[in-house]
């Protein structure tokens, strides 16, 4: 059986993004739990439910030891040759493709917008696609990262590893994968305790829309939940599309509280016959 869309919804959504002049997206993981991505915060569902992402996910936790940072992450690199783009990463390309979307601004690491066909993609939080040496900066691709978790048992590297940044204390068959340089490789995703390197660029488009429609964002991470606020504070107008609801709900023109998969491809729909 079918979700039944509410129509009234969908029609107040086309008729602003027809409106608008400059209309942005910004996603976060509910848009990827169709794809078979588990999100972060749904309760009794999300990742960080079950594990403390200070000691494991921080930038700290994995200089300290990486090896348990990869215990961790591995599956979800893995995970990515898994999945495919759902509904709703289409329907968001196709409304770039359509003209009605000029950014995509993201806080997902898993690259299906970009698989979906969206090209203006703003990766606030990084990829998982890539993985870059803390000590040379050399990248990789997730595909190389996996072989080399699996494939090394005790990297070759200097008895006397450097205790810096970007290097680790060597242990006995520990699954860390290392550069040539003796670096350690991490995954090219924004950890607790990094700054955002394109934050700058998200907060520039921000500024620019006249409406900004967030999608499947409990809106809750800092300081992407704040970009919003920039569209809002020069008189732009804030679409919501997500389970369930957020702090900036009262300040939306529309909340929609469907799913996303559902929900934008009946956008798409309706803005295709206009």
């Amino acid at each position: 059986m079918e979700n039944v869309i509410d129509e009234g919804k969908v029609n107040q959504v086309v008729k602003l993004i027809k409106k608008s002049k400059y209309a942005i997206v910004l996603t976060g993981a509910g848009v990827s739990t169709g794809s078979g991505i588990p999100d972060f915060r749904t309760p009794g569902k999300g990742i960080w439910e079950k594990v403390d992402p200070f000691k494991v996910t921080s930038i700290t936790a994995f200089d300290e030891d990486p090896q348990r940072f990869y215990y961790f992450y591995r599956p979800r690199i893995e995970m990515l040759s898994r999945v495919s783009p759902n509904p709703a990463h289409k329907a968001i390309s196709q409304l770039e493709e359509m003209g009605y979307i000029h950014c995509l601004i993201t806080q997902n690491i898993d690259n299906l917008h970009q698989r979906a066909g969206s090209k203006k993609v703003i990766e606030v939080h990084g990829t998982l696609r890539k993985a870059i040496c803390r000590r040379c900066g050399k990248i990789i691709s997730s595909e190389l990262l996996i072989q080399k978790i699996d494939a090394c048992l005790r990297a070759p590297v200097c008895v006397r590893t450097r205790t810096g940044r970007g290097t680790h204390r060597q242990k006995s068959k520990e699954k860390v994968p290392y550069c040539e340089c003796g670096g350690v490789f991490k995954p090219n995703v924004v950890l607790f305790g990094e700054m955002l390197p394109n934050l700058d660029n998200a907060i520039y488009e921000s500024k620019r829309a006249d409406l900004i429609l967030t999608v499947g964002s409990s809106l809750q991470v800092s300081p992407a939940n704040m970009l919003p606020q920039y569209c809002l504070n020069r008189g732009g107008k804030l679409i919501i599309v997500n389970f369930m609801s957020t702090h900036l709900d009262y300040l939306a023109e529309a909340v929609i509280n469907e799913d996303v998969c559902d929900f934008l491809p009946a956008v798409v729909k309706v803005l295709k016959k206009k």
